[in-house]
């Protein structure tokens, strides 16, 4: 701030009228300071507390007073219409399967195939039962009483004299088919005055193996359905006609053989082993003949369908 004795250039052109008069500062002295503390949490008012609703709901009246001499009625159980229903159906079921397992026990117990068959059936039809499933349960039930129908007309077919004629047929062809194929092996054969060619001997020899083949496959299912108590008397022509049809299968396989479908003429080295796969196969076709008929029939259909039947 400049200092009013002193002068300055400006009041000697202007004068010292003219200048502006000073601003008179005061200094006041410094405020207090005022220091601003928290409330400590003991100075909290304690909350009020909550009061629960008053429950205006009226009182109920007091229950009536019952004389003792008055015999209380008691409560009627009614069971549920459909519920009876379910009972009535399914009652019977559960009685026959109780005694289809006495059944099963006293007709087929020299038979453990037979029985645990009709054992699982049973374990179903208890199962549907408890389920309530009652087409499921009948329909088990049903099968097991056809089973044991079944075991003791098979159980009688087994003990008559067809069961012994088909064995003994069986072994008769066995002993044909085998004298068929030794006699190959003769030396210098003959038929009619005539040598017999080689072709000859490997459609003899296919033919023979085809005939113990289907021998084979007779004397292994006869014993199986006997055992399975599934024997059937009206298959007794079907054992009687599986060493022919084998050997019409061998005789086909030779053919198949001669066209290069079947190694009929391979050789390797010096050994002819055509004729070894052909006997192989015709032997095989005579065991298992129902899926060789299968095979042919479905080549057949595949070659002479005609337009309808592919559409």
């Amino acid at each position: 701030m400049p200092s009013p004795s002193k002068t300055r250039p400006v009041d000697a052109l202007f004068g010292d009228d003219n200048a502006p008069p000073l601003p008179n500062y005061i200094v006041e002295p410094a405020q207090p300071i005022t220091t601003v503390a928290p409330p400590s949490p003991d100075d909290n008012p304690t909350p009020a507390p909550i009061l629960p609703p008053i429950d205006r709901a009226p009182t109920p009246p007091p229950p009536p007073v019952i004389d003792p001499d008055i015999p209380t009625p008691e409560p009627i159980l009614v069971s549920h219409p459909y519920r009876r229903a379910d009972d009535d159906r399914f009652a019977p079921l559960a009685e026959r399967i109780e005694r289809l397992y006495g059944e099963v026990k006293m007709d087929l117990h020299d038979s453990k195939v037979a029985t645990d068959f009709c054992f699982g059936l049973l374990k179903e039809a208890r199962q549907a039962v408890e389920a309530r499933d009652y087409a499921r349960a009948e329909f088990s039930i049903q099968s097991v009483d056809a089973k044991l129908k079944r075991a003791q007309r098979s159980m009688k077919a087994a003990r008559g004299l067809g069961v012994i004629f088909l064995t003994l047929w069986e072994l008769l062809m066995l002993v044909v088919g085998g004298a068929l194929i030794a006699l190959t092996y003769v030396v210098n054969l003959t038929l009619f005055g005539l040598p017999v060619v080689a072709d000859l001997v490997v459609l003899l020899r296919a033919v023979g193996w085809g005939m113990i083949g289907g021998v084979i496959g007779g004397l292994f299912n006869l014993p199986w359905f006997v055992q399975y108590r599934e024997y059937d008397p009206a298959y007794a022509l079907n054992y009687f006609l599986r060493p022919f049809v084998g050997a019409l299968l061998g005789a086909i396989l030779f053919l198949l053989s001669q066209a290069g479908i079947v190694a009929g003429n391979l050789v390797i080295g010096d050994v002819k082993v055509g004729p070894i796969f052909l006997y192989v196969f015709a032997i095989l076709a005579g065991f298992k003949q129902e899926y060789v008929g299968e095979f042919f029939d479905g080549v057949m259909r595949a070659m002479f369908r005609s337009k309808k039947s592919s559409k």
